[in-house]
This record gives structure tokens, sequence and C-alpha cells, in this order.
């Protein structure tokens, strides 16, 4: 990735950063991403996400657990990183648009990428999480 389109992907995730501090304390507006996130996640080709994509699925249902009250292993900086991965594949217009054929989900998957490395701890308590809570 040439380092003009990582500068302005860098950007445009720190604007999601901003945006996603006021989620965590919006259950409803929360919840509203969530479902704009699923509905998209539904449709989106797996491939460019690669192994994250598990985590990518991790991440929704960690904001909808969150949201609902279920779930409050999360500390408030791991929901702003998560929030703000799935603000950003959310926005169709962003740094790559996603009706770009082939790379329109590059930078989305780079994205899901940062925040996994960021929060993978957190995930993975979330998923032990979801199989001893049921």
């Amino acid at each position: 990735m040439d380092s003009a389109l990582k500068e302005r992907m860098e950007a445009e995730f720190a604007k999601a950063v901003k945006s996603a501090k006021s989620y965590v304390e919006n259950p409803q507006r929360l919840r509203g991403l969530f479902e704009e996130a699923a509905k998209q996640a539904a449709a989106m080709p797996k491939e460019p996400f690669a192994e994250t994509w598990a985590y990518f699925q991790a991440m929704l249902r960690l904001i909808r657990a969150y949201a609902d009250g279920t779930y409050i292993g999360a500390s408030e900086s791991t929901l702003v990183v998560v929030i703000a991965a799935i603000i950003y594949v959310v926005n169709p217009l962003d740094v790559i648009p996603d009706a770009l054929p082939a790379l329109g989900y590059l930078d989305d998957a780079t994205v899901i990428a940062l925040a996994v490395r960021r929060s993978r701890q957190a995930l993975d308590d979330f998923m032990v999480w979801e199989t001893t809570a049921r």
C-alpha cells in the first residue's frame, strides 16, 4: 500500500475513532450501527479479509452484546477500537470506495486487521465468554 493511501486511511480511521467514542455511551445508536454493519457484512466478499473474517464477525457480536447490556467485559478503549473499525467498514465512501470491484474492500480489511491486532485478547475473551455464557 503506498504511503499517501496509508496516510488517508489513517486519517479516516482517526475520524472513526472520534465518532466511536459517542457510540460507547449510546446503546441505541450502537445497536443501529450493528444492524447496518451486519446487513452489509452479509453481502461483503470474505476473501479480502482472509483470516480476520472470524474476528470481524466477533466484533459485530461484541458490539451487539455490549449494546444489549449482556456483555460488559470489554474496556472502553477496546470498544472504541472495535466500533471505529466497524464505522470505517460501514462507510461506503472510505479511502477505497466499496463499489470498486476487487479493490473496494482492501482498505476495510486492512482496518479490521489493525483493529484485531489492537484488540485480539479482548476479542478472544469475548468469544470464550460467548461459549461459556450459553
